[in-house]
């Protein structure tokens, strides 16, 4: 998934804002949060194209793996089930591990990952990711996940737009 993250990164975050309401005043740091957490997964790649050179696939790395995103998810779960109500921070922590998941999930649908590294490095996916053409482009634009990429950006939108 390419444009997708993002955008399904402000649908989690937009629908559990009023859940969170009463912990954090501030809706822009809350959908901030969320938002990065949708594509940190992906900062990685700026250790795949200016260091690893290609070497490895960038689904490998630490950042990609579901447990890491698992772990910061319950970490943050506990210290929102310790903190006092007013503490917005364990808020922030939340969201942000919701959203990676939530790329992980995504991710799965348009390439492989390693759901049980690191004690298994077994590539996983929905979708066979096997190259028809010979461009990513024609590959990645004519796949039907493609279409999944474009109702989340539509989704997205569309809360972003509503009239409430």
């Amino acid at each position: 998934m390419v444009f997708g993250h993002l955008p399904a990164g402000y649908i989690a975050s937009k629908l559990l804002v009023k859940k969170f309401e009463h912990r954090t005043p501030f809706y822009k740091a809350f959908m901030f949060w969320g938002m990065l957490g949708s594509i940190a997964p992906d900062l990685d790649l700026f250790y795949y194209y200016t260091i690893d050179n290609h070497q490895n696939p960038h689904h490998s790395y630490l950042s990609h793996f579901p447990l890491f995103w698992l772990t910061l998810l319950f970490l943050s779960f506990f210290w929102l089930w310790l903190s006092n109500n007013h503490n917005q921070n364990p808020t922030y922590a939340f969201i942000f591990a919701i959203n990676g998941l939530i790329h992980m999930s995504l991710d799965t649908f348009t390439g492989e990952i390693f759901w049980l590294a690191p004690f298994l490095s077994t590539p996983f996916s929905f979708i066979s990711t096997d190259l028809e053409y010979n461009s990513w482009g024609l590959n990645y634009f004519t796949h039907w996940a493609f279409l999944l990429e474009l109702f989340i950006i539509w989704w997205a939108g569309f809360l972003r737009f509503r009239k409430s």
